[in-house]
C-alpha cells in the first residue's frame, strides 16, 4: 500500500499534520508513507520514522508552472493507493486530481468535493482541549476506520549530539544552572501575529521582577533589530536575566535549545507548537484576529494556558469577521494591555516554575460545554447505563427518578457521571420542569432513557450551542425502532421533538400532562441528524405505555371540560388507525405497522373510556 499525505504550509501546520503519518504508520506498518511539505519545514520532521520519503515543495515549484507540473507528474508515477490532503488549496487540488489514487480524503468544502472519494466535515468547534488544529487532522483518518488507539500528540526528536550542543551553548553564555529557563516567543510569523514590542517588554519585566529565572529570546538572526527593540524597552534588572545573544544557527538548533528550557511564553506560532511537542509548558498571547479555538491545543488550565483579547473585551468583536479583524489588529492590539492577563500569567508561572516535573504530558479532556443533560426515569435499568454513556459530552448529567423499584438508581450512582435526584412523579410536564430547575447550565438537553445519539448528532449539538447566533430551541427528528426493527412509516417518518433549548428561553406548559408541550420564547431551529428512539422491545411494554398515555390524556380532557360521546368512543379511535395505517403508510411497515397503528388507536380508546369513568365519578 502506498500513501501520500499533503500539508503545504508553515512549521506549526506541518508538525501538527505529522500526527496523520504517525497514526498511519501504527495502522499500516508495512505501507509506504510519503509526506509532501514545504522545504523550509523539514527540520521539524527530522528523526520521525513514520514516513518513508519527504516530497519537497520548493520555491521553484511555486514560481514555475513547468516545474510544478513535473512534480505533479512525479507524484502520479508513484501510483499511490491513498492520498490524504490536509492542505486543501489550489496546489494540492491539482496534485490530488492528477495523482490517480483510488482513494482520496480531504475536508468537505464547497466546489471541490468531486476531487475526493471521502469528504470529511470541516469541524467549526472543538470537542476536546486538543483544539481544532488537532481534531481536524485526526478527522481525516476517520473514513479509514483504523483498528488502533489513535495518538493525537505531535512529536519532535532531538539527538544526543544536538542536545549536547545546546548545553554547550548554555555554558558558553554563562546561563545560570540553578535557575529555571523561560523562552520568550518574541515574534509572530508576521506583524499582525506579533504582540506590540512595548507590551511584550512589560510582560518580560513582569516575569523577571517576580521570579529568579533565565530569559531567552526566540528570534532568527535576520530579526535581531525587532528583538533588540523589546530588549531595549526592558528594565535594567530584567536585562541582567536575558541571554540576548544565545540563539542557534538554524531551526534544529532552536529545537535543541527549547528542549533545555522549562517553558515558553509569548506569541502563538511554530515555536509554541514545537515547545509543546517537547513536553514544555506554554502560555500563549493570541493575536486578536486568530481564532483561539483552532490553535489553543491541549490546554488544561495549568501547564498550557492562553489569552485572547476577546475574553476581556468581547464587545470589540461583535458582528466582525476574520478579514475585518485582521485589518483592525494594530488598533485591537493596543487594547490588549498586559495588565489584563497579568494575574493569569502569574498563576501559570507560580505553578510551573515551582513544579519539579521536567516534561509535561499533554492531557486530553473534553471541552466543558454550557450544557446540562436531563433524563427523567422510572424503572429504566435496561437503558440507563447506555444513555448516560451517550451523554459524555455534556458538562452535567442529571437523572430525575420517580423512586424506581428496579436497579435504576443504583446504576446511576455507580456510573460516576450522573447526579441522581429522586422526585415523586405527578405528571410528565411537572417532572420535566422540576428537572430544568435543577440544571446549572444555560443550555438544556432532554433525553428519554430509550433515546440514543449518533456521532454525527453529537457533533452537531456541540457545534450548535457554540454558535454565536444559536436559536432558542431545536427540534430533533427521530428514527423509530420497534422490537429492534426500524419503522419507516406509520406516522413516524416526520416524527420530531424538542430536545435542545436555552434554559432561559423555554419551559413546558402545564396545559398538557403527557406529550408535553415546550413553549419557546425566540427562534426555533431543526437539527439535520436524527436521534435514534429505541421505543419498545415488545408488544406488552408498548401497550402498557399507550394505556398510561391514554389515562394522562383523559385527565387533560377532563380539565378542559370535554364530555365523551359516540364520536370519541368509536369514530376517533377508528380514524386514528386508518389515518396512520393508510394516509401515513403504516401498511408499508408490515406486521409491525399494523401493531403500532392499532396500539396508537387503542390509546385513544383508553383515553375516552377513562374520561367516561372520571365524569361518572364526579
Amino acid at each position: 500500500m502506498k500513501i501520500l499525505v499533503i500539508q503545504q504550509k508553515m512549521i506549526g501546520d506541518v508538525l501538527v499534520s505529522s500526527i496523520i503519518c504517525n497514526n498511519l504508520r501504527k495502522a499500516y506498518p508495512a505501507a509506504q508513507i510519503d509526506y509532501l511539505v514545504y522545504e523550509s519545514t523539514v527540520p521539524v520532521l527530522e528523526g520521525n520514522i513514520s514516513f518513508d520519503n519527504l516530497i519537497l515543495f520548493k520555491e521553484i515549484h511555486r514560481n514555475s508552472n513547468r516545474e510544478f507540473l513535473k512534480l505533479a507528474l512525479k507524484i502520479r508515477r508513484e501510483k499511490y493507493d491513498l492520498v490524504i490532503d490536509a492542505y486543501s488549496k489550489l496546489e494540492s487540488w491539482i496534485f490530488v486530481f492528477l495523482s490517480g489514487a483510488k482513494r482520496r480524503i480531504s475536508y468537505k468544502k464547497p466546489w471541490r468535493s468531486f476531487l475526493y472519494t471521502d469528504n470529511v466535515p470541516f469541524a467549526t468547534f472543538p470537542k476536546t482541549n486538543m483544539g481544532l488544529a488537532i481534531e481536524r487532522r485526526l478527522s481525516l483518518l476517520k473514513p479509514l476506520h483504523l483498528d488502533i488507539e489513535v495518538d493525537p500528540l505531535p512529536k519532535l526528536f532531538v539527538t544526543e549530539a544536538e542536545n549536547g550542543q545546546a548545553l554547550a551553548l548554555f555554558d558558553k553564555h554563562g546561563v545560570n544552572k540553578n535557575r529555571k529557563t523561560v523562552m520568550i516567543s518574541l515574534l509572530g510569523s508576521e506583524s499582525v501575529k506579533t504582540y506590540p514590542f512595548h507590551f511584550m517588554a512589560k510582560v518580560v519585566d513582569g516575569i523577571a521582577d517576580k521570579h529568579d529565572v533565565n530569559l531567552l529570546f526566540n528570534y532568527f538572526p535576520k530579526q535581531i533589530e525587532e528583538a533588540r527593540k523589546v530588549y531595549d524597552a526592558c528594565s535594567e534588572s530584567t536585562k541582567s536575566k536575558i541571554y540576548f545573544d544565545l540563539l542557534g544557527d538554524d531551526l534544529r538548533s532552536f529545537i535543541a535549545i527549547m528542549n533545555n528550557c522549562d517553558m515558553i511564553v509569548g506569541n502563538d506560532g511554530g515555536a509554541i507548537n514545537m515547545a509543546k511537542s517537547l513536553g514544555k509548558s506554554s502560555f500563549i498571547i493570541f493575536s486578536p484576529w486568530i481564532e483561539k479555538k483552532i490553535w489553543a491545543t491541549f490546554e488544561d488550565g495549568i501547564h498550557h494556558q492562553s489569552v485572547h483579547l476577546k475574553e476581556f473585551r468581547p464587545e470589540l468583536f461583535e458582528g466582525r469577521f476574520e478579514k475585518e479583524l485582521k485589518q483592525m489588529t494594530p488598533e485591537l492590539y493596543l487594547q490588549f494591555q498586559p495588565e489584563l492577563f497579568a494575574a493569569q500569567l502569574e498563576t501559570f508561572l507560580n505553578h510551573n516554575l515551582n513544579s519539579a516535573q521536567v516534561a509535561v504530558s499533554l492531557q486530553i479532556m473534553p471541552v466543558r460545554l454550557p450544557l446540562s443533560a436531563l433524563i427523567i426515569t422510572y424503572n429504566e435499568e435496561n437503558h440507563i447505563k447506555e444513555v448516560i454513556d451517550d451523554l459524555d459530552f455534556a458538562d452535567e448529567i442529571i437523572v430525575v427518578d420517580s423512586f424506581s423499584t428496579d436497579n435504576t438508581a443504583a446504576l446511576v450512582n455507580a456510573s460516576g457521571k450522573a447526579k441522581l435526584i429522586e422526585h415523586a412523579f405527578v405528571d410528565y410536564t411537572a417532572q420535566r420542569n422540576f428537572a430544568i430547575g435543577c440544571a446549572r447550565n444555560p443550555w438544556i438537553l432532554f433525553l428519554d432513557a430509550d433515546e440514543r445519539f449518533t456521532d454525527a448528532l453529537k457533533e452537531e449539538v456541540i457545534e450548535t450551542i457554540q454558535q454565536p447566533d444559536a436559536k432558542s430551541a431545536y427540534l430533533f427528528y427521530r428514527t423509530f425502532i420497534f422490537e429492534n426493527t426500524k419503522l419507516n412509516f406509520s406516522g413516524w417518518q416526520t416524527d420530531k421533538i424538542f430536545r435542545l433549548f436555552r434554559k432561559a428561553k423555554a419551559h413546558y406548559t402545564t396545559e398538557r400532562l403527557v406529550h408535553e408541550k415546550l413553549t419557546v420564547n425566540g427562534k426555533i431551529g431543526k437539527l439535520k441528524n436524527k436521534l435514534i428512539h429505541f421505543s419498545y422491545t415488545d408488544y406488552e411494554t408498548y401497550k402498557g405505555k399507550m394505556e398510561s398515555y391514554g389515562k394522562f390524556k383523559a385527565k387533560e380532557e377532563f380539565l378542559k371540560g370535554v364530555h365523551p360521546n359516540f364520536y370519541h368512543f368509536y369514530l376517533h379511535p377508528a380514524y386514528k388507525f386508518l389515518y396512520q395505517f393508510l394516509v401515513r403508510l403504516g401498511f408499508l411497515d408490515g406486521k409491525k405497522g399494523v401493531i403500532i397503528c392499532y396500539l396508537n388507536a387503542y390509546s385513544v380508546a383508553v383515553r375516552y373510556r377513562e374520561l367516561k369513568k372520571m365524569r361518572a365519578a364526579k
